[in-house]
């Protein structure tokens, strides 16, 4: 008997294997950083981007000398996977950084560092210097944290504006550093979070969603045009007085064939008595109509809402923190908290939390972090949890010291996911962590919102992909090919992930497309110019039923087609 139950559990294994894997830490990590300052909060986590545009993937953040004690106060931080400092880098500064974001902001073909200071919009490119035009001098005398910056090209010509706000003021920088024409925008109030960026109506430029937070209480919704104009009188409004916004961004949803399916969701509170919030999720129609509705009585007021298709259905999900407490809820897509929600962990909340695969299952992971600074040198738990609210098996991670956010990335281009996160004891360490999770692979599809703030533009707005971001492509080898040429996936059949290699002659503009067996077009893979040599790529065929399905590669005036086979 003892023979037979052991088979019994061996087969049972194999045909259903544990729906995730325990992340495991990288060799060497975690490393202490800074031994004299600690994390920002405010700034949100660990922003992943890839500077020198190789495919291996750096980590940015800063830590500020809370205790004045040190010059300079503030060291900006390029690591990269390995955990050794990007050359040139880290950077010191004695103006306090209060957000960043990451884009090739002068069109160069390499990504450069954004950050709104205290004083001051700086662009600092890979190498660390200043790009032409850059420092500007904006402040209006108010040394809050609370001061957001995004970046996006609103306009199509290739180059990122850079958006940013002061009190009663946005204001939006071209690339060269100059105020664009129709900027700034005045208002009674300040923009305390990141604004949401994206072309809401389908017209080729993009809008920009801001919350204004004013002293009446009563914060303001108002869009703007790239031109600075308004989008429509009908967002020139107020909340009812009742409810208020604090910490919470606007996010969008675009539907890029119908304005009509094209939606902007935002969060704001009422307090009642003894703490307790009224929280109140709202989505709204371009006209400003209220779509959908939903409550959420927590302590404090609820975050961002982050958003991704946590069960694959085609309809996406929301979910968000109550800022300052332990709840962390998931909503349907017509923001009603599902069974299992809220999740209260231990100690605060403070970043948006993240969502992607973190197992075999085809759906989704809501993972978040939270932090007990009464802990005496600091406690902090990374979570991760199902659509019906179950935790993972490994969850929580528990690493040193204070987690203030966590994002999720394929670091170093193998196709898997790791777990970034930065944390920092009560006194002056600051460690930062990083976990593969074997077996999962990393696709844009399966990680709709895989750091604060989205995406590193922190457009906040749902499924935006970078132009100047490298997807998923491996450089396997920077030898010349003597010919282009596209191989059979392997392997073939697979179930549900499979790589694809191909060879580029010469610098091209290539596609990569995949169909199914009548020719439609499922999901474009790549649109970008690559370099001469081997490359490679990962398909992840979760969502996809079994069947036949072709994938095509375009270079140049090179075309070919080939056939391959998922079988679940």
């Amino acid at each position: 008997m003892k023979t037979y139950y052991f088979i019994f559990i061996v087969l049972f294994s194999l045909i259903n294997p544990v729906q995730s894997q325990t992340p495991v830490y990288y060799q060497g990590f975690p490393v202490i950083v800074d031994t004299l300052r600690k994390q920002f909060q405010k700034a949100g986590g660990p922003l992943i981007t890839d500077l020198e545009n190789d495919g291996q993937k750096e980590i940015i953040f800063f830590c500020v000398d809370y205790n004045g004690a040190v010059s300079p106060g503030v060291m900006l931080y390029v690591i990269k996977s390995d955990g050794s400092n990007y050359p040139n880098f880290p950077k010191g500064y004695n103006e306090l950084i209060l957000d960043k974001v990451s884009g090739d902001v002068n069109g160069d073909g390499y990504l450069d560092i954004v950050m709104r200071m205290t004083n001051t919009v700086d662009v600092i490119d890979r190498f660390g210097n200043h790009l032409p035009g850059f420092p500007v001098n904006y402040s209006d005398g108010d040394v809050g944290p609370f001061k957001p910056v995004n970046i996006y090209d609103l306009d199509n010509d290739g180059l990122l504006e850079i958006i940013v706000c002061k009190n009663n003021e946005s204001v939006v920088f071209n690339s060269n550093g100059t105020i664009r024409n129709g900027w700034p925008q005045n208002y009674s109030g300040i923009c305390r979070t990141n604004a949401a960026i994206g072309d809401i109506d389908n017209d080729g430029m993009a809008e920009i969603v801001v919350p204004v937070y004013t002293s009446d209480p009563v914060p303001v919704f108002r869009i703007f045009r790239q031109n600075g104009e308004l989008f429509s009188q009908n967002w020139n409004f107020t909340y009812d007085s009742s409810f208020t916004n604090w910490g919470a961004s606007p996010t969008l949803i675009l539907n890029r064939n119908n304005s009509d399916s094209t939606y902007i969701i935002m969060s704001s509170k009422r307090l009642g008595s003894g703490g307790i919030s009224r929280n109140r999720l709202t989505k709204y129609n371009i006209l400003g109509e209220i779509v959908d509705q939903g409550y959420n009585n927590v302590l404090n007021g609820l975050g961002t809402l982050v958003i991704g298709d946590v069960d694959r259905d085609g309809k996406p999900e929301f979910t968000n923190s109550a800022q300052g407490s332990p709840y962390l809820t998931l909503y349907s897509n017509n923001l009603i908290k599902l069974p299992g929600w809220p999740n209260e962990g231990v100690g605060e909340h403070y970043a948006t939390p993240t969502i992607g695969r973190l197992s075999f299952s085809n759906d989704l992971i809501v993972a978040d972090n939270n932090w007990d600074a009464f802990d005496p040198i600091g406690f902090g738990n990374i979570f991760a949890y199902n659509k019906d609210g179950s935790p993972l098996p490994w969850s929580p991670l528990r690493p040193i010291g204070l987690v203030n956010s966590i994002s999720l990335a394929d670091l170093n281009n193998d196709g898997s996911v790791e777990i970034i996160a930065i944390s920092s004891k009560t006194g002056s360490e600051t460690y930062l962590h990083i976990w593969t999770v074997p077996g999962i692979p990393y696709t844009n599809e399966t990680f709709p919102w895989p750091q604060n703030g989205h995406d590193r533009y922190k457009s906040n707005q749902y499924g935006f992909i970078p132009p100047d971001e490298p997807v998923g492509i491996q450089p396997y080898s920077t030898e010349v090919p003597d010919r282009f040429s596209l191989s059979q996936n392997y392997p073939n059949p697979f179930n549900p992930v499979t790589t694809i290699k191909f060879e580029i002659r010469t610098s091209s503009n290539v596609k990569f497309t995949i169909f199914d067996a009548l020719g439609r077009q499922l999901e474009s893979l790549v649109n970008e110019r690559l370099t001469t040599g081997t490359h490679s790529l990962t398909f992840d065929g979760s969502s996809f039923s079994s069947g036949v399905y072709f994938y095509k590669l375009d270079a140049g005036e090179f075309s070919e087609t080939k056939r391959m086979i998922l079988l679940k």
